[in-house]
C-alpha cells in the first residue's frame, strides 16, 4: 500500500482523521516525526534535526491558523547521539518559537527518532474541506529551494553545524551562494506560524494546508477533502530566487523540485480575495497560483498527478 492508500483506509476506520491537526475545542494537536535514514542522515548537524523536527509540527499548527503553546517529545536514541546536546537544541527551538515542552519519553533505538505532538489554540480553525469553485488558490513563498537543497547534499555538498555549506570543488560563486541558500532551507526550514494566525483572522480565507508533501501531493489532499478542483498556472508560481540561473547548471530539475518538492512548509490556501486585496491586508505578500474548480487539478489544462513525498511509495 502506498501512503494515500493508507490514510484512506485511516479515515473508514477513524472518521475525524484529516487535517493537518486534530480540533479539539479550541484546540489543535498535531504528531509528527523524524525518522533516521528516512527523513535525515547522520551527515546532518544534530542542532538541525532538532530545529526541524519541532517545525514541521509547528508548521501543522500553522495551517491550522493556531497559536501554538505546548509540545511532548519522544525519543529514540541510538549511542551515536550527544543526548544532552540533543535536549538543549530541542530546548532552544522552543524557546525560540515561544513555546514550552512540558514532557513526553525516551527510549533505546538502533536509529534516532524524534516524535513530537503540539497543540495551539484557535477560535476559527483552518480546515482543507472549505475550498469553494471560484476561490484564489494561494502560496505563501517562493517554492523550490527546499527539493533543490536536499538534491544537492545528496550529490556532495555538506552543511556543518554552524550553517556553513561547502560545495563539491569547481562550482562558482554564485552557484555556491544559491547552494547554500537552498541547503539552508532544507535543513532549518522556517514555519509561516505568524501568517497562519493572520488568515484565520480573515473570514475570506477559505482553507489551508501546509506543503509538506510537495505543491501538487497537497493540492490533491486539500482538494480531496474539499470535493472540488484547481487550475493551476504554472508561470503564476513563485520560485525560489536564482532557482532556475543557478540551479539548473547544477543539476536541479526546476519544474519537479517546485510542483513535487517537499519539506516546503509554505502554506497553500484558498480565498475569494483578489491577490492585492489579500497581501493588503496581510501586510505581507501572498501568491494567486490559480482557481478552485468542480473537479479535476490541472497545471495549465494539463492534469497535475501527485508526484510528490510517500514515504511507502
Amino acid at each position: 500500500m502506498n501512503e494515500r492508500e493508507i490514510v484512506e483506509h485511516l479515515r473508514r476506520v477513524f472518521p475525524k482523521v484529516g487535517d493537518d491537526a486534530a480540533v479539539i475545542g479550541d484546540r489543535v494537536v498535531t504528531n509528527d516525526m523524524l525518522i533516521e535514514d528516512v527523513d535525515f542522515t547522520r551527515a546532518i548537524p544534530l542542532k538541525f534535526i532538532a530545529r526541524k523536527s519541532l517545525a514541521s509540527n509547528l508548521s501543522d499548527i500553522a495551517a491550522m491558523g493556531a497559536t501554538p503553546e505546548w509540545a511532548v517529545v519522544a525519543l529514540g536514541l541510538p549511542p551515536w547521539v550527544d543526548v544532552h546536546r540533543l535536549i538543549d537544541d530541542l530546548a532552544g527551538a522552543a524557546a525560540g518559537h515561544g513555546i514550552e515542552i512540558v514532557g513526553g519519553d525516551l527510549s533505546r533505538a538502533e536509529k534516532l527518532v524524534i516524535s513530537i505532538t503540539a497543540a495551539g489554540r484557535t477560535s476559527r480553525p483552518l480546515l482543507r474541506s472549505g475550498a469553494r469553485p471560484g476561490d484564489r488558490l494561494y502560496v505563501s513563498r517562493p517554492l523550490g529551494a527546499a527539493g533543490a537543497g536536499l538534491q544537492l547534499l545528496q550529490n556532495g555538498w555538506t552543511i556543518d553545524a554552524n550553517g556553513e555549506v561547502t560545495p563539491p570543488s569547481g562550482v562558482a560563486y554564485a552557484q555556491r551562494e544559491f547552494g547554500a541558500a537552498a541547503i539552508r532551507r532544507h535543513v532549518d526550514p522556517e514555519p509561516e506560524v505568524a501568517l497562519g494566525i493572520a488568515l484565520s483572522a480573515i473570514g475570506e480565507v477559505t482553507s489551508c494546508i501546509d506543503i509538506s508533501d510537495g505543491l501538487s501531493t497537497d493540492l490533491h489532499h486539500l482538494c480531496e477533502a474539499s470535493q472540488c478542483g484547481a487550475v493551476v498556472e504554472r508561470d503564476r508560481i513563485p520560485v525560489f530566487p536564482d532557482l532556475e540561473r543557478n540551479g539548473v547548471p547544477l543539476g536541479i530539475d526546476v519544474a519537479r523540485v517546485v510542483l513535487h518538492g517537499g519539506e516546503e512548509y509554505a502554506l497553500l490556501f484558498t480565498s475569494s480575495l483578489r491577490e492585492s486585496e489579500l497581501s493588503g491586508r496581510l501586510g505581507r505578500p501572498v501568491y494567486a497560483i490559480g482557481r478552485i474548480t468542480d473537479r479535476d487539478v490541472l497545471l495549465d489544462g494539463k492534469p497535475l498527478q501527485p508526484r510528490g513525498w510517500d514515504h511507502f511509495a
